[in-house]
């Protein structure tokens, strides 16, 4: 009785001994295929999404990087409530990211931006509230340099709400008001 093993080796031979007991690599590849053609139906739309998320991130990229767009940032009544916002972020930054939160060189703080105005005190205190912003920004902004250390000095806190009264002060004097937060109703009895 002779008990040897003859060893076909044609490429048949040897795909039937790998469908009888496979390999990990004969399981996955297996796998794969079966996992592509399952999701190839949803491919395009995949790509398509893809594409459109990417288009609208860089285009909310570019506004980001424009600050405010040069029609919004012309509407005078709106510059001194964006400017109080940034004050208020700043004196209550915890990190870096609060205490830079924009540049007052660019958006509405521009040169260009700023020319727009009407000319007069309100102008005037918006373009020196801006200027001063950045120099307190620059100033202080050792003090806030790390997000585990990031302390506030309440000299740059004086400064920032002294900025923000002038322009305030401009604000009342050019006959702006700030929009009411509640709805107001007159009730009959």
């Amino acid at each position: 009785m002779d008990l040897s093993y003859k060893n076909d080796s044609s490429r048949i031979a040897r795909f039937k001994r790998e469908l009888r007991n496979p390999s990990m690599v004969t399981v996955i590849l297996i796998a794969l295929a079966i996992t592509t053609v399952v999701l190839a139906p949803f491919a395009p739309g995949w790509v398509s999404t893809a594409q459109h998320s990417f288009e609208a991130m860089s285009e909310q990229d570019a506004l980001n990087e424009a600050g405010l767009s040069t029609i919004g940032a012309v509407v005078p009544s709106q510059i001194a409530p964006w400017l109080a916002t940034q004050a208020r972020t700043m004196t209550e930054a915890q990190g870096p990211l609060a205490w830079k939160v924009v540049s007052f060189r660019s958006g509405p703080c521009d040169v260009g931006n700023l020319s727009q105005l009407p000319a007069g005190k309100y102008s005037a205190a918006i373009a020196q509230a801006c200027s001063s912003f950045n120099d307190i920004q620059e100033r202080y902004s050792g003090n806030c340099f790390l997000a585990s250390d990031c302390k506030v000095p309440e000299a740059a806190k004086t400064e920032i709400a002294q900025s923000m009264n002038k322009v305030w002060d401009a604000f009342s004097d050019a006959g702006f008001v700030l929009p009411y937060t509640e709805v107001e109703q007159q009730v009959l009895p």
